[in-house]
């Protein structure tokens, strides 16, 4: 099985070199084993300007399966960022890994037990293999789990399996399917424009999860780095962009199925809760735009039409109308507030009263 390790990287030198190494050391143990599952890395460099080139470049000494791409342009459009990655080699793979360059592999038998569970499963070859992030998997569980892509979104959200890329691994045949994806033609594309197109390309095909811990982040927390390149990219409204992009995938046919309310899972809560605490803090500012709102609302609106008509798209009915009517009260509320505010700050005698007599 040829096995390819893609990263888009851009400036983060340090974390990609013990990347690397962190691949570098996973493969000399696939090698070792049995030399069944070849292992390339290729390196998608958005126009570094620290030292990326040099890192690459000291591995590529010793470690000629490492491939370096540089581009001519930075850019900071997400899709075009993916399609640089899975398009920018002519390398030839089976599957194809995709990882964060701030991600490292955290357990050296990670090619192996993919293979593995690749090859257990290749009378209906997946789609799609999950690799369970390291800090979340539960201690001994080995599990492997099976199950059509959208399937398993429904039960464990979709966010979970197709959110992070650091736990992608993906066929080739997939690949191409999802840079063909009509999503690309979007005017705005959401944060999770990724799992979007990935989410089409493996609908109605089989998926692996393994619940073993193989690859995690670098940082335990999220850096002051980190949020920056994030607020720069304007990631934060992005989030907004997945309920017009999945839209979308119904309307063009591509979702077949009602969502459940466990798809829209966002790590230990749900999508709109993450949507009403930011529409909330909105709508207590008295200078937000009323409009603001309403599309904030509308938006929210949409998820019944994606929930389908079920008990699911009740339950979340009734809480978009609890919702909505706190938005109202709490901007009358704030209105009113202001408005007292302003009635206390005016004067309550005329300086003609406090004149001086001739």
């Amino acid at each position: 099985m040829k096995l390819l390790v893609v990263i888009p990287t851009w400036n983060r030198a340090n974390h990609l070199d013990k990347a690397i190494g962190a691949i570098a050391a996973a493969r000399a143990v696939a090698r070792a084993a049995d030399g069944a599952c070849e292992v390339e890395l290729f390196i998608s460099n958005n126009c570094s300007t620290d030292h990326t080139v040099e890192v690459v470049a000291r591995w590529q000494d010793t470690a000629p399966w490492i491939h370096l791409r540089t581009w001519e342009e930075h850019t900071s459009n997400w899709p075009q960022i993916v399609n640089r990655a899975f398009s920018g080699s002519a390398l030839d793979y089976d599957y194809a890994w995709l990882q964060g360059d701030d991600d490292w592999i955290t357990d050296d038998t990670a090619y192996q037990q993919v293979m593995q569970a690749l090859e257990a499963g290749s009378d209906q070859p997946p789609a799609i293999l999950h690799c369970c992030q390291a800090r979340r998997a539960l201690p001994g569980d080995a599990r492997i789990l099976s199950g059509l892509t959208e399937d398993l979104c429904n039960t464990y959200g979709w966010h979970d399996l197709l959110g992070w890329i650091s736990s992608l691994v993906i066929s080739r045949d997939t690949v191409t399917r999802m840079l063909a994806s009509p999503q690309f033609a979007m005017s705005s594309h959401s944060a999770y424009f990724h799992s979007e197109i990935l989410l089409e390309a493996a609908y109605g095909q089989p998926m692996l999860i393994l619940a073993r811990g193989l690859i995690d982040q670098q940082d335990e927390k999220q850096t002051a780095e980190c949020m920056e390149r994030w607020a720069k990219a304007g990631v934060g409204a992005a989030y907004w962009g997945i309920i017009p992009g999945l839209l979308n995938m119904k309307e063009r046919g591509v979702l077949t199925a009602p969502l459940t309310i466990a798809f829209f899972r966002y790590l230990t809560y749900s999508f709109w809760d993450r949507f009403s605490v930011e529409t909330m803090t909105l709508a207590v500012n008295r200078d937000t735009p009323e409009e603001i709102i309403a599309t904030k609302l509308q938006l929210l609106g949409h998820f019944t039409n994606l929930l389908g008509y079920g008990e699911d798209r009740k339950l979340y009915q009734n809480w978009l109308e609890g919702f909505t009517d706190d938005i109202h009260e709490v901007r009358e509320s704030t209105n009113m507030i202001f408005r007292r505010l302003e009635s206390l700050g005016r004067p309550s005698y005329s300086f003609e009263l406090l004149s001086s007599r001739d």
